[in-house]
C-alpha cells in the first residue's frame, strides 16, 4: 500500500551490505507502516509544489544538495561522497554547521550553506534531499520547496547499512546508469578535502617513519573501547612499529595522557588538537588506523589507509569498502570483549601487506 516496500527495499538493482534482521525483529511491521504512512502524508502535503522526479538529466545544471538529518561526520561523508559523479554540474550544499567545516575548499561543492535562508531559489533547477523524514523536509520547506527534487533515501528506513554504496548506486541510478557496477565499486570511497594549509600544519608535527594511528575515546558507549593501553603494549612488544600516534576528540585527553606516560618514547598524542581534516592527514601518513567504529574510520577510507576496526554487534561490511584493505573484529555483547591478542595479531598481519 502506497509503496510501503520502499521502507526496506533499495531502489536500485545492486545489493548492499545491510543489518536489517535486528530492525525487523525490534520494530513490528505495523509500527513501521504507521511511521511510513505519517511520513508519506507529511511529504505529500509539504512538497506538493515540488515535482518529484526519478532522474538527474543533462538539463539539471544547478543543484542544491540538502543533507540535514544524518549530520554526524561519518554519515555525512558516506552520504555525500557520490557527489563526485556530479562533477560536471554546479553543486551547492546545505547542511548543519558541524559538518559544513569538513567540506571547505571542496572540489565539487561550490558554496556551502548552513541555513536555507542563505540560499537563493533562483539559483537552482534541482534539489537532492536526503530523505522524506519530517526533520529533513523542515530544513528547507518554504522558500525552496517549489523546486523539483530527487531523494537519496526516500522512505528507506532500516537499521545500519552501507551508506556509501547506497549513495553511489543511487546517484548512478538517478543519472540513468552512466557507469557499471565494477566502475562504481572501484571508485566508491569517502571524498574528504584536505587543504594545503591542513597538510602544512600536519607536516609541522614532524611525523616521520612508520607509525600506527589509534583513535581513543568515542562518542557512543557501545563504540568505546577501554583497553587501548594494552593494545599498544602488544603492538610495541611485537615490534610492528616503533611509534604509535593517538588521535580523537578532546574528551579522551585524560586517557591519552595516561598512555603517553606509560610509553613516553613511543607514543605521541594529538587528541583534541586537530581538526577532523587534519586528523585525516595524520592517518594518511600512517601505515594503518586502529579504531572502534566511528567517523575517523571513514576518514581512513578517504585517504586509503588500511583499517583495523572494532565493532559492537555490527557486521564490518556495513562500514568497510572494497577499495581499501581492512580487517574487522566484532563482539555481539560488548566491544571491550574483543581479544587484545587478536587485535595485535590482526595488526601484525595488516602491517605485512604492501600498498
Amino acid at each position: 500500500m502506497l509503496g510501503f516496500y520502499r521502507t526496506y527495499t533499495t531502489p536500485f538493482k545492486e545489493k548492499i551490505p545491510s543489518f536489517e534482521d535486528g530492525f525487523f525483529l525490534r520494530v513490528s511491521a505495523f509500527k513501521r507502516f504507521l511511521r511510513f504512512f505519517s511520513r508519506y502524508i507529511y511529504t505529500e502535503i509539504s512538497l506538493r509544489n515540488s515535482k518529484k522526479i526519478e532522474k538527474i538529466s543533462p538539463q539539471h545544471k544547478r543543484i542544491l544538495w540538502i543533507q540535514w538529518v544524518d549530520a554526524y561526520l561519518g554519515d555525512s561523508l558516506m552520504d555525500l561522497s557520490s557527489r563526485v559523479l556530479l562533477a560536471d554540474k554546479r553543486v551547492d550544499l546545505l547542511t548543519k554547521k558541524y559538518t559544513a567545516n569538513i567540506y571547505k575548499d571542496d572540489d565539487v561543492f561550490d558554496r556551502i550553506f548552513t541555513n536555507s535562508s542563505q540560499c537563493n531559489p533562483d539559483d537552482y533547477d534541482l534539489l537532492i534531499i536526503d530523505s522524506y523524514r519530517e526533520r529533513s523536509i523542515r530544513s528547507f520547506i518554504g522558500i525552496l520547496s517549489h523546486i523539483p527534487h530527487v531523494s537519496l533515501y526516500g522512505y528507506y528506513n532500516v537499521d545500519d547499512f552501507n551508506r556509501l554504496y547506497f549513495s553511489f548506486y543511487r546517484i548512478n541510478q538517478l543519472l540513468l546508469y552512466p557507469h557499471n557496477k565494477q566502475y562504481i565499486d572501484d571508485i566508491a570511497r569517502p571524498l574528504l578535502p584536505i587543504t594545503s594549509l591542513d597538510k602544512s600544519i600536519v607536516e609541522g608535527f614532524g611525523l616521520t617513519g612508520s607509525f600506527i594511528t589509534v583513535v581513543v575515546g568515542g562518542a557512543w558507549k557501545e563504540r568505546t573501547f577501554h583497553y587501548w593501553a594494552d593494545v599498544i603494549k602488544g603492538i610495541l612488544s611485537k615490534n610492528i612499529v616503533e611509534k604509535v600516534v593517538l588521535v580523537g576528540a578532546s574528551d579522551a585527553k585524560e586517557e591519552s595522557v595516561s598512555i603517553c606516560k606509560q610509553y613516553p618514547n613511543n607514543v605521541v598524542s594529538f587528541v583534541g588538537g586537530c581538526t577532523f581534516n587534519q586528523t585525516a592527514q595524520v592517518i594518511n601518513k600512517s601505515i594503518m588506523l586502529i579504531c572502534a567504529d566511528g567517523g575517523l574510520m571513514h576518514a581512513a577510507n578517504a585517504v586509503k589507509t588500511p583499517i583495523l576496526g572494532l565493532f559492537h554487534e555490527l557486521d564490518p561490511s556495513v562500514r568497510f569498502i572494497k577499495s581499501n584493505r581492512s580487517f574487522g573484529l566484532t563482539d555481539k555483547w560488548c566491544i571491550d570483549n574483543i581479544s587484545i591478542k587478536e587485535i595485535v595479531r590482526k595488526a601484525e598481519i595488516l602491517s605485512l601487506f604492501d600498498d
